[in-house]
C-alpha cells in the first residue's frame, strides 16, 4: 500500500504539527469521511499511546464506512518533539493510518506491512536517507 501523503522534515518538527499536515492531506485525499469525527477518534487514541518503538509513531483509528485504507507517511531523522517515548529513544517515523472499520483484517494487515519494512534495518537507513517525496514513496514500492 502506497501512502497519500510523504514529508521528510531535515530539522526536528513538533509532532503536532507533522500530524496536522498529514491528518489535513488525508482528509483531502480519495476517500471522503467526517473530519471532525474521525480527529475525535484519532485524538482518543493517541491519548493512549502510539509509540511502537523503533522510533515508530503509530497514530490510527477506525473509521465506520472508509472505503479504503489512507496512510500518511512522515520521516524525521533528528526525531519529533513534544511527544512522549520511552527514555533513551528517539521517534523519527509516524505512519498516521485510518482504516475502514468494517474490516479488522484490512487494518492489522495494513499495520503489518508497515512493521514489516520499518524492523528491515536496509529499508529504515533508506527512509532516513531519503529527502524527496519520490524517493519516501519509491520506498513503498519495494
Amino acid at each position: 500500500m502506497n501512502p497519500i501523503y510523504v514529508k521528510h522534515y531535515s530539522e526536528s518538527v513538533s509532532f503536532a504539527k507533522a500530524l496536522g499536515l498529514a491528518y489535513d492531506a488525508l482528509v483531502h485525499g480519495p476517500s471522503a469521511f467526517d473530519a471532525m469525527a474521525v480527529w475525535k477518534a484519532l485524538s482518543e487514541r493517541i491519548a493512549q499511546g502510539i509509540y511502537m518503538g523503533e522510533g515508530l509513531l503509530l497514530p490510527h483509528t477506525r473509521v465506520p464506512g472508509l472505503s479504503e485504507p489512507l496512510l500518511a507517511f512522515v520521516v524525521c531523522p533528528p526525531g519529533f518533539t513534544d511527544i512522549q517515548v520511552k527514555a533513551g529513544q528517539v521517534p523519527q517515523f509516524m505512519c498516521l493510518l485510518l482504516s475502514p472499520a468494517e474490516s479488522a483484517t484490512c487494518h492489522t494487515q495494513v499495520i503489518a506491512k508497515i512493521a514489516r519494512k520499518l524492523l528491515n534495518p536496509q529499508w529504515r537507513a533508506k527512509a532516513l536517507a531519503a529527502t524527496t517525496p519520490e524517493e519516501l514513496t519509491t520506498l513503498f514500492e519495494e
